[in-house]
């Protein structure tokens, strides 16, 4: 298969990654991905890249060393994919960690909610 270096932008609102139990591959497994039992191998020491620099695989269509087809391991994968995605977008520039539960989110229509603050008291 060839592989033709292409750089494009969507315009979009929400990028929402979907998660699936039984992945097939399609057209995906002519595009030079090191597979392995129907499944991408990827490097998940670092950030889940397949063999080709700048292509990751995440949740169930990946394979590595111990790994596990549950949620929560797509959801962390996906944490470690994208901090890596945006190095290679913006190298060497800082990313800023922010904690929703403290700092609050905004919504999807744009408004700010705050976390409500609270007291905690120890119980004696």
């Amino acid at each position: 298969a060839e592989h033709i270096e292409k750089e494009f932008e969507v315009e979009c609102d929400h990028f929402i990654p979907l998660f699936g139990l039984s992945p097939k591959l399609g057209p995906i497994a002519n595009w030079g991905l090191e597979i392995e039992k129907n499944a991408i191998k990827v490097n998940n020491a670092l950030d889940y890249q397949t063999n080709i620099p700048g292509i990751f695989a995440i949740g169930d269509v990946n394979t590595y060393p111990g790994k596990l087809k549950l949620i929560l391991c797509g959801f962390h994968e996906a944490t470690l994919m994208c901090q890596a995605a945006y190095q290679i977008i913006n190298p060497g520039k800082k990313y800023v960690l922010k904690y929703t539960t403290v700092s609050g989110i905004d919504g999807f229509d744009g408004s700010r909610k705050e976390a409500p603050k609270a007291v905690v008291k120890a119980i004696d």
